[in-house]
């Protein structure tokens, strides 16, 4: 039974298939040539024969006219005793051509003046010939000569008929020889066709057995492990190159995930946990009303954080799977900063920053507003918290070639060192955490603010001069200009 559901397995497998094919196809093959040899064989043969007995014939004719001599009139002599001689040696040559199998017989006015040995007497009954050509070529019967067709060449011109027969027997037989002999070799050519068609699938398709016990190989916890023979520049090679990308963006996920589950709890569970301290410090132990309305102003200040990081971890998963839809419209920039810098003054008060406003053209873009204002509130409340005290945020807009606007924020202050820079877009990731925390930052404002200009068809860059200057610029496309500044 195991070995039955073993043949039934290895009868699905693609190797079988490919076995069978290959043996289908060579086959195929086999046959058609075989077929194509026989024929052309037969049709070669037979024009070969054709050729040769009116090539006799014509000879024969042409001999015997050549002599110009009566034969009704045939006396006897010291050379010649009947007409048979002398007709004999005069066709010597061309009866010389095929002494052995060839049937020649010649009528003279009706009478048969010479005939080969192996006619034996019989004489071969000229048929009737409707047409006028120089030579008929006719298949016959004749079971006195051979049991086998005939196959004559004919010629009937003045008063000479002129017989070139030979039985095609020799012809068939050497047909039926060869079939014979390829009805033998098929099947070894066959059996040696499945055998090299199982050699040449085990082979081909090995590397396949190999890849699929690597990947059966590869879990979780050693995905930094690659297939092997991703260098062929082959069929094989692009599969194990493309398993090994997709192995990487596997990987690339699932490290972010567990760095995004990480990073998300910890950030919740410092607003949590101070929660729970000051609700158990209130619980067991009697205070003011003074005391208690501290308590709950400092829950409720927790309780913002928590919503806060809610909010952006819904965001981001609403932007992670293409929940968003944009609603765009066309909005003044210089209108659209305007409203966000006045909104925005207050955030500069406590540390005497002032935020500047310098708008050089005003230019309409096409965006979606709540989206893109969460954007340029992010820039300009960090530029605003990680600032120097007393020195402003400068707010510039220009145009960047024909088709771009690029809106900068920059500000004065310790800068973002240059190993930094290119981390500062992933999620929970702070240059100080130690600062972001006392500021309130939970390291998810620039991943939003990223993935929302990259909805918009947009880009962000960021340069830093350590203990300086550090500029935000973010580049839009614009709709068209509106008035000159």
């Amino acid at each position: 039974m195991a070995l039955i559901n073993k043949l039934k397995g290895y009868i699905k497998t693609t190797r079988f298939k490919t076995t069978i094919w290959y043996s289908s196809l060579f086959l195929f093959l086999e046959i058609v040539i075989g077929l194509i040899i026989y024929f052309y064989l037969h049709e070669s043969m037979h024009k070969q024969l054709d050729l040769s007995l009116s090539k006799q014939a014509d000879m024969i004719y042409n001999f015997v006219k050549e002599s110009k001599i009566d034969l009704s009139d045939f006396k006897p002599d010291s050379i010649y005793t009947s007409p048979d001689e002398l007709v004999y040696d005069l066709i010597f040559e061309a009866v010389a051509l095929n002494p052995r199998n060839t049937f020649i017989q010649v009528q003279f006015k009706d009478k048969t003046i010479f005939q080969t040995e192996n006619l034996m007497g019989n004489n071969i009954d000229f048929p009737k010939i409707e047409n006028n050509k120089k030579i008929n070529l006719i298949d016959f019967t004749n079971k006195k000569l051979s049991h086998y067709i005939i196959r004559g060449a004919f010629i009937d011109k003045g008063m000479y008929k002129i017989i070139v027969a030979f039985p095609i027997d020799l012809i068939d037989s050497t047909l039926s020889s060869l079939t014979n002999i390829y009805i033998i070799i098929a099947p070894i050519f066959l059996l040696l066709s499945i055998f090299g068609g199982s050699v040449l699938s085990a082979r081909s398709l090995s590397r396949i057995d190999s890849i699929i016990k690597k990947t059966d190989e590869i879990t979780t916890q050693n995905l930094e492990e690659e297939i092997a023979g991703g260098e062929f520049d082959d069929e094989y090679g692009r599969l194990v190159r493309t398993m090994n990308n997709m192995i990487r963006r596997i990987k690339t996920s699932i490290d972010y995930m567990n760095q995004f589950s990480i990073s998300a709890s910890h950030e919740l569970k410092t607003p949590l946990t101070i929660l729970r301290g000051e609700i158990e410090v209130a619980l067991k132990s009697e205070n003011t009303p003074e005391e208690y309305l501290e308590i709950l102003k400092s829950n409720y200040e927790e309780t913002l954080k928590l919503i806060n990081i809610v909010n952006k971890l819904f965001l981001i998963s609403r932007i992670d799977h293409s929940l968003i839809e944009l609603k765009r419209i066309d909005v003044s920039i210089e209108n659209f900063l305007k409203n966000i810098v006045g909104q925005l003054k207050f955030l500069g008060r406590e540390k005497s920053v002032d935020i500047i406003l310098d708008i050089k053209k005003d230019i309409e873009i096409n965006i979606d507003v709540e989206l893109m204002r969460q954007v340029f509130t992010n820039l300009i409340d960090n530029a605003v918290k990680y600032g120097r005290e007393n020195e402003p945020v400068i707010i510039k807009s220009d145009e960047d070639g024909n088709k771009t606007l690029k809106v900068s924020v920059m500000n004065k202050g310790d800068g973002i060192p240059e190993d930094n820079i290119s981390k500062i877009f992933d999620r929970f990731y702070r240059v100080d955490n130690s600062r972001s925390r006392t500021t309130g930052g939970s390291g998810l404002g620039l991943s939003i603010v990223n993935s929302i200009i990259n909805l918009h068809e947009g880009k962000i860059s960021v340069e830093s001069i350590p203990g300086k200057t550090t500029t935000f610029s973010v580049y839009l496309q614009k709709s068209i200009n509106l008035v000159e500044v």
